[in-house]
Protein backbone atom coordinates (compact mmCIF):
# COMPACT_ATOMS: atom_id res chain seq x y z
CA UNK A 1 0.00 0.00 0.00
CA UNK A 2 1.39 3.25 -1.02
CA UNK A 3 2.02 5.96 1.36
CA UNK A 4 -0.16 9.78 0.70
CA UNK A 5 2.05 12.37 -0.26
CA UNK A 6 1.72 15.36 1.92
CA UNK A 7 0.52 18.13 1.88
CA UNK A 8 3.27 19.58 0.71
CA UNK A 9 4.87 17.42 -1.42
CA UNK A 10 1.40 17.25 -3.25
CA UNK A 11 1.46 20.97 -4.23
CA UNK A 12 4.86 20.55 -5.65
CA UNK A 13 6.06 23.35 -3.52
CA UNK A 14 9.92 22.76 -2.60
CA UNK A 15 10.89 22.08 0.78
CA UNK A 16 12.43 24.93 1.89
CA UNK A 17 12.49 25.44 5.86
CA UNK A 18 14.21 28.56 6.87
CA UNK A 19 16.81 26.81 9.06
CA UNK A 20 19.04 29.22 10.65
CA UNK A 21 22.50 27.59 11.01
CA UNK A 22 24.26 28.77 14.77
CA UNK A 23 27.08 30.43 12.41
CA UNK A 24 24.37 32.60 10.70
CA UNK A 25 22.23 33.05 14.13
CA UNK A 26 25.92 33.92 15.68
CA UNK A 27 27.21 36.42 13.42
CA UNK A 28 24.13 38.97 13.68
CA UNK A 29 24.19 42.39 14.94
CA UNK A 30 23.32 41.87 18.93
CA UNK A 31 22.25 45.06 21.05
CA UNK A 32 20.94 44.89 24.66
CA UNK A 33 17.62 46.30 25.01
CA UNK A 34 16.76 46.91 28.97
CA UNK A 35 14.14 48.33 31.17
CA UNK A 36 14.98 49.15 34.55
CA UNK A 37 11.65 49.37 36.59
CA UNK A 38 11.46 49.82 41.10
CA UNK A 39 9.87 51.99 43.58
CA UNK A 40 9.94 55.58 43.70
CA UNK A 41 13.70 56.99 45.33
CA UNK A 42 15.05 53.60 44.67
CA UNK A 43 18.02 55.02 42.29
CA UNK A 44 16.72 53.67 38.41
CA UNK A 45 17.58 57.01 36.85
CA UNK A 46 20.76 57.01 38.90
CA UNK A 47 22.17 53.42 37.25
CA UNK A 48 22.43 55.94 33.79
CA UNK A 49 25.46 57.01 35.44
CA UNK A 50 27.18 53.72 35.03
CA UNK A 51 26.40 53.04 31.18
CA UNK A 52 28.65 54.51 28.33
CA UNK A 53 26.35 57.94 27.24
CA UNK A 54 27.58 57.33 23.48
CA UNK A 55 25.81 54.12 23.50
CA UNK A 56 22.75 54.84 25.55
CA UNK A 57 19.38 56.21 25.07
CA UNK A 58 17.51 57.36 27.94
CA UNK A 59 13.33 57.41 27.36
CA UNK A 60 12.56 59.83 29.76
CA UNK A 61 8.95 58.88 30.90
CA UNK A 62 8.08 61.27 33.90
CA UNK A 63 10.68 63.76 33.79
CA UNK A 64 12.63 61.97 36.18
CA UNK A 65 15.92 63.52 34.46
CA UNK A 66 16.86 65.70 37.54
CA UNK A 67 18.98 62.89 39.16
CA UNK A 68 21.06 62.90 35.41
CA UNK A 69 21.57 66.49 35.11
CA UNK A 70 24.82 66.44 33.47
CA UNK A 71 24.76 63.06 32.10
CA UNK A 72 25.56 63.60 28.19
CA UNK A 73 23.71 60.96 26.94
CA UNK A 74 20.94 61.78 24.44
CA UNK A 75 17.52 61.49 26.15
CA UNK A 76 13.61 61.39 24.16
CA UNK A 77 10.71 62.10 25.95
CA UNK A 78 7.16 60.75 24.69
CA UNK A 79 4.32 62.50 25.73
CA UNK A 80 1.32 59.99 24.62
CA UNK A 81 1.08 55.91 24.81
CA UNK A 82 1.35 56.11 21.00
CA UNK A 83 4.75 57.65 21.10
CA UNK A 84 5.91 54.70 23.79
CA UNK A 85 4.15 52.14 21.30
CA UNK A 86 6.03 53.89 18.54
CA UNK A 87 9.48 54.03 20.23
CA UNK A 88 9.05 50.48 21.41
CA UNK A 89 8.39 49.34 17.88
CA UNK A 90 11.20 51.70 16.48
CA UNK A 91 13.95 50.45 19.02
CA UNK A 92 12.84 46.43 19.36
CA UNK A 93 11.82 46.05 15.64
CA UNK A 94 8.12 44.21 14.34
CA UNK A 95 6.14 41.12 15.25
CA UNK A 96 5.48 39.68 12.19
CA UNK A 97 2.59 37.40 13.09
CA UNK A 98 0.86 40.69 13.29
CA UNK A 99 -1.68 41.65 10.76
CA UNK A 100 -0.84 45.14 8.87
CA UNK A 101 -3.37 47.23 10.96
CA UNK A 102 -2.07 45.85 13.96
CA UNK A 103 0.67 48.00 16.82
CA UNK A 104 4.01 46.46 16.54
CA UNK A 105 3.34 45.15 12.68
CA UNK A 106 5.54 45.33 10.37
CA UNK A 107 3.10 48.29 8.53
CA UNK A 108 3.31 49.69 12.34
CA UNK A 109 7.77 49.42 11.68
CA UNK A 110 7.63 51.00 8.42
CA UNK A 111 5.36 53.70 9.32
CA UNK A 112 7.40 54.64 12.27
CA UNK A 113 10.80 54.21 10.42
CA UNK A 114 9.45 56.39 7.80
CA UNK A 115 9.42 59.25 10.40
CA UNK A 116 12.06 58.41 12.64
CA UNK A 117 14.52 56.97 10.20
CA UNK A 118 16.59 53.94 10.15
CA UNK A 119 16.93 52.32 13.82
CA UNK A 120 20.35 51.19 12.75
CA UNK A 121 21.47 54.47 12.83
CA UNK A 122 21.01 54.28 16.78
Amino acid sequence: MAIPASPCQASGLPRLLPIISADQRLAEPRGIKGTIFGKSGIGKTSLLWTLDPATTLFIDLEAGDLAIEGWSGDSVRPRTWAECRDFAVFIGGPNPALRDDQVYSEAHFAAVCERFGDPDSL
